[in-house]
């Protein structure tokens, strides 16, 4: 609506000359200033909410900066010379800091997932906030990481564990077994301790000393651009060969949804789906059309175009059968 009178400010600014009525609601040129600040004021908190809240799921990595952008401009607005700002963005402020006081760590972890951004764009919000003591939160947030990222290490190592002591596929080798028992290199020198144990830990605690850790080695890496436009997701599934779990640390975490916006919109169809005349299906058959609906609005298809009607029909006559 700002933006609207802002760029019809000419055309109201006549109608104030020609319309006696209209003069006591004209506006003068100090307050048509006040408006175009107030409206780019506003427009942070717009795009924010139109991003959080939007129903094509946005995933964890978009909140920090989100976040981060609100708080930006309440400070700089706060220290700012447009007084007439200052009581309401200040009692703003207060609503805003009982949150951030108490952000949300896991939601910030994703932030360093999201190839464009990692640790340095972290880094730099919280310097432009706190100044030298943001490196205090930097850490707190990457060490949180690297303890959700061993657990999923454990869990993998754990995994691979158990799927190894259930294969029955013998561990000789078979370079060995065509050399035959009697190769002078096979050679037994007896005694009570048999090392070969003690030297397949020493080997294992020597990688895994000397080898960084995939965490390590993707912070490492070169951020891409900033604004570039990637979808995280399909990122993470074809770094999955080269990251393993840390590919599923990002897929768990970038799958936090950061509003209910999404969920509620999906599940608010289910009162078109169940009405008076189809009030008998099975929930199988419920779950499954509001899904399919869900989806189809996700690729851009109207459910109320002929296609989209003949393909929940199909798909309740094979759900009933």
């Amino acid at each position: 609506m700002l933006e609207s009178s802002l760029y019809y400010k000419d055309v109201l600014d006549y109608w104030g000359q020609r319309d006696k009525d209209y003069q006591l609601f004209a506006l003068s040129n100090e307050e048509w200033r006040n408006v175009a600040i107030l409206c780019k004021f506003l427009k942070v908190f717009y795009d924010v909410t139109c991003v959080f809240s939007g129903s094509n799921y946005p995933t964890a990595n978009l909140y920090f900066r989100g976040v981060w952008k609100v708080h930006k401009v309440l400070l700089d607005t706060v220290k700012g010379p447009y007084s007439f700002l200052t009581p309401m963005v200040k009692q703003m402020q207060e609503k805003f800091n009982k949150y951030w006081a108490e952000y949300s760590l896991i939601l910030s972890c994703a932030a360093i997932l999201d190839p464009r951004y990692k640790l340095n764009y972290v880094q730099y919000c919280f310097t432009t906030i706190y100044g030298i003591h943001a490196s205090d939160f930097v850490e707190t947030i990457l060490s949180n990481l690297r303890l959700l990222f061993d657990e999923y290490v454990k869990k993998s190592k754990s995994t691979s564990s158990s799927l190894a002591g259930s294969s029955n596929v013998s561990d000789k080798n078979p370079v060995d077994s065509s050399l035959g028992e009697h190769n002078v290199n096979n050679v037994d020198f007896g005694g009570d301790f048999d090392e070969s144990d003690d030297y397949k830990r020493y080997l294992n605690e020597s990688s895994t000393r000397s080898e960084k850790s995939q965490l390590d080695i993707y912070l490492e890496e070169p951020e891409l651009e900033l604004n570039s436009q990637i979808d995280v997701l399909d990122y993470w599934s074809k770094s999955s060969v080269r990251y393993n779990e840390l590919s599923l640390l990002a897929r768990d975490l970038l799958a936090i949804p950061i509003s209910t916006v999404a969920s509620e919109s999906a599940f608010s169809m289910g009162k078109k789906v169940i009405t008076p005349l189809r009030s008998s299906l099975k929930p199988k058959t419920v779950q499954a059309v509001v899904c399919l609906d869900d989806w189809m609005r996700a690729k851009g298809f109207s459910t109320g175009n002929y296609y989209s009607r003949f393909i929940v029909v199909i798909l309740y006559y094979f759900l009933s059968i």
